[in-house]
């Protein structure tokens, strides 16, 4: 695949849903010129209302499931305890109909609430783009990213320029994984109500349930939206901040500029997802070597054991790219954070966490780390 077109690389063959959440976006961007730069105040401000709008969703999701089934214990009959399996099946077919209808209207608010809110979210995040028919590859990646991520896809499991991002997942972690996605939703509220019913009893269950569903169901709902939200942010803050770190690259040498591609790659396993400015870092490393390869092989101990021979200069630039990168593929912490350390241990440099999360802070609030 073309380097000057990571947005094919990234998502070669999108489904439907995709595909109409990226024209969604664009059109949202069409109808809105670009920014100079971030609105803090602004950002501030869609992300109340996004974070606001899917938490009511829950509250009103919740307390409507609640209370249909306190209604159904306690007034469609007077004799529930008393009632077998079987007498009890009409009740719950009811119910289950009146929990399906009212889920399915909460999803498709909140994907909705999602969508416009990533699309808000990445033009006021400062990404430049041109009001024209025809997006710029950059660009496409981007609205390709923040699309998913309001559509809560898994990560995709195709090859980045030869680079796989579950190298380090194989066999039944895999499948189990992508099986968990997909129950995450369905199992996480059942294991709400067995919790609350071991927690509060039976008896006290039956008044309170319609009261505790909405609230717990507002705040995972609010989680979501939040994380959603940050990640369409750090999306929308990525070409800029590439082109910032190709920049700092330009007087240094291919081989220092290989040696960062193979940390991106491995980044990129470690992550166990091709995230959008990691892919735009790594096409953009590629096509600056002087044989433009087209994939890369990661050799992750023997780059190790480049980077341990590099001059300080070089040592300085690689880790303060490597460290860049991996704040713009998400937070300081997990594989990321295990990774800087391993990479800063091998060149014999003491991390300071401190300064990596001052770098995070000033990313999240539309500085340049």
């Amino acid at each position: 695949m073309s380097l000057t077109r990571p947005d094919k690389e990234y998502a070669p063959a999108p489904d439907l849903a995709q595909r109409w959440a990226s024209h969604y976006v664009q059109g949202y961007l069409r109808r809105h010129p670009a920014l100079d730069s971030p609105d803090p105040q602004a950002l501030k401000r869609a992300r109340r209302w996004i974070i606001t709008w899917a938490a009511l969703a829950g509250l009103i999701s919740g307390t409507l499931i609640g209370c249909a089934e306190w209604w159904m214990r306690e007034f469609a009959t007077s004799h529930w305890e008393a009632m077998s399996l079987r007498e009890q099946l009409p009740y719950w077919g009811g119910y289950l109909a009146v929990a399906g209808l009212v889920t399915a209207l909460e999803i498709g608010f909140l994907y909705w609430n999602a969508l416009r809110g990533v699309a808000s979210i990445t033009r006021l995040a400062g990404l430049r783009y041109g009001q024209t028919d025809t997006l710029e590859p950059d660009i496409q990646l981007t609205v390709h990213g923040v699309s998913r991520s309001a559509l809560e896809y898994p990560s995709p499991g195709s090859l980045i320029y030869g680079v796989d991002p579950h190298a380090y997942l194989h066999g039944w972690k895999l499948t189990l994984r992508a099986l968990l996605y997909r129950l995450k939703i369905s199992l996480s509220s059942f294991l709400l109500r067995v919790l609350l019913r071991r927690l509060l009893g039976r008896l006290t269950l039956r008044g309170l349930l319609p009261l505790l569903t909405g609230p717990l169901y507002a705040v995972w709902n609010a989680w979501i939206a939040a994380r959603i939200i940050q990640e369409a942010y750090l999306q929308a803050r990525g070409p800029a901040l590439v082109t910032h770190l190709m920049a700092t690259l330009k007087e240094s040498d291919a081989h220092l500029r290989r040696l960062v591609a193979q940390g991106v790659g491995e980044l990129i396993m470690r992550n166990q997802h091709p995230h959008p400015n990691l892919v735009l870092l790594l096409a953009r490393l590629l096509n600056s070597l002087p044989d433009q390869p087209q994939n890369l092989e990661v050799d992750w101990p023997t780059t190790q054991q480049a980077y341990a021979q590099l001059s300080d200069p070089e040592r300085q630039t690689l880790l303060n790219v490597l460290t860049q990168a991996a704040l713009l593929s998400g937070t300081y912490r997990g594989s990321r954070k295990r990774f800087l350390e391993e990479v800063f241990a091998t060149c014999q440099t003491p991390l300071r966490s401190d300064e990596v999360k001052a770098q995070q802070q000033r990313l999240l609030s539309g500085q340049v780390p």
